[in-house]
């Protein structure tokens, strides 16, 4: 299995800056990661892997939002879109579920973005473990990754 030291090589590769956080206990959820950094929930960023027809795409939707699957699957021109099984998010990505960041993955995927994803400053994402977090600004991961942008993210209704 991949961890943040994968994360942090590729992007310190790359010669983006960013922060690997350490966390005093495992997140689980977008509301554990953003309450463990200080942030509002909508700056973190869930990297979540589907298969659409069979084939994986990666699908960034911000921590207040759930991904529309019908709105993904209109997006990808596709029949069945479904989230990958934890086996195939480990083979496809190198991460275990909940630990999955949007870069270093052992497999070169598609990058579906909800546009909201990028809008904070700093977001925060998977780190590579259930206990890291990966601090970039959203221009700068917007900019690595050159995502398809969709309006994929259902935000629950006030």
């Amino acid at each position: 299995m991949r961890s943040s030291t994968d994360v942090h090589d590729e992007l310190d590769a790359r010669g983006v800056a960013h922060d690997i956080i350490q966390l005093d206990a495992p997140s689980h959820t977008a509301l554990q990661a953003a309450a463990a950094v200080g942030a509002p929930v909508e700056a973190v960023v869930k990297s979540l892997l589907f298969m659409a027809d069979g084939r994986p795409v990666l699908t960034l939707v911000g921590g207040d939002a759930t991904v529309d699957t019908e709105a993904l699957a209109r997006e990808l021109h596709a029949d069945v879109v479904r989230l990958a099984r934890p086996r195939e998010v480990r083979e496809l990505t190198g991460y275990e579920p909940g630990a999955v960041p949007p870069v270093a993955l052992v497999t070169v995927l598609p990058v579906v973005a909800d546009p909201q994803v990028f809008a904070p400053d700093v977001v925060y994402c998977g780190g590579g473990t259930t206990t890291t977090l990966l601090g970039i600004r959203g221009a700068d991961l917007e900019a690595l990754l050159a995502p398809r942008k969709a309006s994929v993210g259902r935000r629950a209704s006030p």
